[in-house]
């Protein structure tokens, strides 16, 4: 996972959701999670993940990022489905249940920046723990950009290629351990850092607001419509014959979405 390319897009980013406040991107996000804990149709799971593709083209997200990362857990999910799905429907509602909150959850992140995402849990939570995730996530570069300079550094005193995988991997293995020595001696000289400043708690965020309440309302709408067109169809058993439209309608959001995205 490239960290820094997620960082990138969440603060150098100039889309719609960019201009929305990060309390409403949360809220979307969660009214989306609900939507994902209340489906039981793999086409309304597949509608919905056809949609949410389709809005993140017509914002001009970066697509080609935020997929991979959002089928990562696609992979885990189909260990699990194989393994306690009764049958292939069920498989594939898990499968695609998973790859729909990952794709809320990567698109939250790809349009917001990280101590904004955790601004509202520092609230609510002790300060050692809120402060803990934004040292974890400066901490996070760091180990990046020196991961990047040990792999590179072994593997050019190696003189090593992509046709010595063998090699290579044990030059990725021996950075990797390098890299679990730095970052012990990063944590400890952060908190050396922190003891001799006094630090008592409290690196406290201040919480964005919305430079477009337009994109407040559109995500907080979409959400909604999303999560509302999933509990009728869970709540009216009747509809469940028809679940088909709902995979029509994502698919023709994505077209859609293509098109608009390709206009901008």
């Amino acid at each position: 996972m490239d960290v820094t390319a997620v960082d990138r897009s969440a603060i150098s980013g100039d889309t719609l959701l960019h201009h929305a406040a990060p309390a409403s991107k949360l809220i979307a996000a969660g009214l989306l999670l609900g939507a994902v804990m209340t489906v039981n149709d793999p086409l309304v799971a597949a509608g919905v993940v056809l949609s949410l593709v389709g809005a993140g083209a017509a914002v001009r997200l970066p697509l080609g990022q935020m997929l991979p990362l959002a089928l990562y857990p696609a992979l885990f999910a189909l260990v699990f489905a194989f393994a306690a799905a009764p049958g292939p429907v069920t498989g594939a509602l898990i499968v695609l249940k998973a790859v729909t909150a990952a794709l809320a959850v990567v698109t939250l992140m790809f349009s917001t920046p990280y101590p904004q995402v955790f601004a509202p849990i520092q609230r609510v939570t002790p300060q050692v723990v809120g402060d803990a995730l934004l040292m974890t996530y400066r901490s996070l570069f760091i180990l990046a950009e020196k991961f990047a300079d040990l792999t590179r550094a072994v593997r050019l005193r190696a003189g090593l290629s992509a046709r010595q995988p063998i090699r290579s991997a044990q030059a990725t293995v021996r950075a990797l351990g390098g890299l679990l020595l730095y970052s012990l001696d990063l944590s400890q000289h952060e908190y050396d850092i922190l003891y001799l400043r006094g630090y008592e708690g409290g690196l406290r965020v201040t919480t964005q607001r919305s430079t477009d309440h337009a994109a407040d309302l559109a995500s907080l709408l979409y959400a909604a419509l999303i999560l509302a067109v999933v509990l009728v169809f869970r709540l009216v058993p009747a509809l469940s014959g028809y679940s088909w439209l709902v995979t029509i309608a994502g698919a023709v959001d994505l077209l859609t979405g293509l098109l608009i995205g390709r206009r901008r």
